[in-house]
């Protein structure tokens, strides 16, 4: 898989040396606070520099995106970026993009986004940025009205890693949202950590987001990671037909096959002609109304199953409803019908048995 012992060995060598610099990162980091150790009051607020806006709040979100782009030059690649970079220059985000190839064989995508993290923790906490933002560089930027800290958690959500899932249920990870703290140095030294031989059969297909689902979905980390729904910021072009909604803020033009150059190259063409078919007002779209109801679902499910914790010994049917519904919040908040469903049966049993 390595083409020889001597690359098995140097990739060994590199993951060694990246673990043993995480370690000592994690060692000075033990005096400075997690997102969760900081008061609710202070949380997000703006200390200055570069940063982007928290739509409905004088509080702001710092938010850097990250990227990789290398090898045999492509312009309609560098074409999508400037969208992103035309998007940050409107709502003062930062951007970085992995320009080299880091090892031929090795997990990139994870490995560059520790080291931007490792850059961002090193830094005093008024500076560093509170969220990355991954974006692969076959996406594009179709409404500039819609911002990224839309999609991140209220201040109350304990959330560090929100995610999206493909059509056959995989995380895609085309887009998804990292919060800076040690909680997510710890989430990528584990994936990083990950044997070859116990990555799932998509391995093949993107041993990157082979490596980050298992991580994401094991019992030590899932607590902390939601799924949204894919069409808010990471839509997919199937068959030439955008899967997103009016105004919507992404597409994601990933290999499905068929002409993705030229599907590109017309999305390019809309986003940079005068009159833009995709740039709706925000207030146009229905991202605030549908954003708001999906952490509302979030609140409302948690607190009927602290109730049902209360209830659930000796009445199977509290338990079994209770038991669906913390599955679906570990794996299908993107799903509104069956976060909805899980829900109201549990409610169902919880008034059957009072």
């Amino acid at each position: 898989m390595y083409g020889g012992a001597g690359a098995q060995c140097r990739l060994i060598l590199l993951v060694v040396l990246i673990s043993l610099g995480v370690v000592t990162l994690l060692q000075s980091l033990q005096t400075t606070h997690s997102i969760h150790d900081i008061p609710l009051s202070i949380r997000g607020h703006k200390f200055g520099g570069a940063v982007g806006r928290k739509h409905g709040s004088a509080q702001a979100i710092r938010i850097k995106k990250v990227t990789a782009l290398f090898g045999e030059p492509n312009y309609l690649y560098e074409g999508a970026i400037a969208t992103h970079e035309r998007h940050n220059a409107l709502h003062g985000y930062q951007m970085q993009v992995l320009r080299q190839r880091i090892h031929a064989s090795f997990l990139a995508k994870p490995a560059y986004l520790m080291s931007v993290l490792v850059e961002e923790l090193n830094k005093p906490w008024d500076e560093r940025m509170q969220w990355l933002a991954w974006v692969d560089p076959d996406t594009l930027v179709l409404n500039q009205q819609v911002p990224l800290e839309l999609f991140v958690p209220p201040l109350e959500e304990e959330i560090n890693l929100i995610a999206t899932h493909d059509d056959n249920g995989y995380f895609n990870g085309g887009v998804f949202f990292l919060r800076v703290d040690t909680w997510s140095l710890e989430f990528l030294i584990q994936v990083l950590a990950v044997p070859l031989t116990d990555r799932k059969h998509h391995v093949s297909l993107n041993k990157d987001h082979a490596a980050l689902e298992q991580i994401m979905e094991s019992q030590r980390f899932r607590n902390r990671v939601t799924y949204q729904p894919r069409i808010w910021y990471n839509a997919f072009d199937s068959n030439k037909t955008y899967e997103g909604e009016a105004g919507g803020l992404m597409v994601h033009l990933l290999d499905l096959g068929g002409d993705k150059w030229a599907r590109m190259d017309k999305y390019l063409g809309n986003v940079t002609s005068k009159v833009n078919p995709h740039e709706l007002p925000l207030e146009q779209t229905p991202y605030e109304e549908q954003v708001q109801a999906f952490w509302k679902r979030m609140r409302d499910s948690r607190r009927i199953l602290k109730e049902a914790r209360e209830k659930e010994k000796g009445h199977d049917a509290i338990k079994e409803s209770a038991r669906r519904l913390r599955f679906a919040l570990e794996f299908e908040t993107d799903n509104e019908v069956v976060m909805r469903g899980a829900y109201d049966r549990l409610l169902n049993a919880l008034y059957e048995n009072k």
